[in-house]
């Protein structure tokens, strides 16, 4: 039920016209909501997400904060996939975005992680930075900033995107449900067999 309600909420939201700041201002939950961003890109602090896959190539996933004009916080903005270079020591290269820019984007939770370690993994920071998972407060350190509590991502069409999908759910609610009763008749059978076998002695 949490899965279809995401999707239909996805659905709804996306339907509509990009919002802007002061549309936003009468919102509560911003998620999914298309909006129309205007400002500058931090092009020299971007992070790059480790661990991630896109049509089954291994790489990062390249987030650069945004000061958006009306605003208090910059924005996280999800641009996209980028594979792994030569070997893990050699850090792709990330295409600046320079100057006044106005891109849409949807906004989404950040994503969800589990801490098994630092944030990052090694001592020095070196730019572009390196991080395990998003935890905003802990990237807003190096940054002497805010971060706005919600990601921005991209525009799939966006000329100045990487490769990326605005994907709502891994696991669909009707694979959820068939989990369900695969799992709830292998308990059914247990059962009937522990009766029978119990009967019998």
């Amino acid at each position: 039920h949490y899965k279809q309600a995401l999707l239909d909420s996805y659905a709804e939201r996306t339907k509509q016209t990009p919002l802007t700041a002061r549309d936003l201002s009468t919102i509560q939950d911003w998620r999914f909501y298309r909006v129309q961003l205007t400002g500058t890109f931090d092009n020299e602090h971007t992070f790059l997400l480790d661990n991630k896959t896109y049509e089954r190539r291994v790489g990062y996933e390249v987030y650069t904060p945004m000061r958006v004009k009306g605003f208090d916080a910059a924005i996280l903005i999800d641009r996209g996939f980028i594979p792994l270079g030569a070997s893990r020591d050699d850090l792709p290269k990330i295409n600046a975005i320079r100057g006044d820019v106005t891109l849409t984007a949807m906004f989404n939770l950040p994503p969800l992680y589990m801490s098994l370690g630092n944030i990052v993994d090694h001592v020095n920071l070196k730019w572009p930075l390196r991080v395990e998972y998003i935890n905003l407060g802990d990237l807003s350190k190096p940054l002497n900033y805010q971060l706005f509590p919600y990601v921005a991502l991209m525009q799939p069409t966006d000329a100045r995107a990487y490769p990326l999908t605005w994907q709502v759910v891994i696991m669909s609610p009707e694979r959820h449900l068939g989990y369900a009763v695969q799992w709830f008749a292998l308990a059914l059978t247990l059962l009937i067999l522990f009766v029978a076998l119990n009967r019998v002695r």
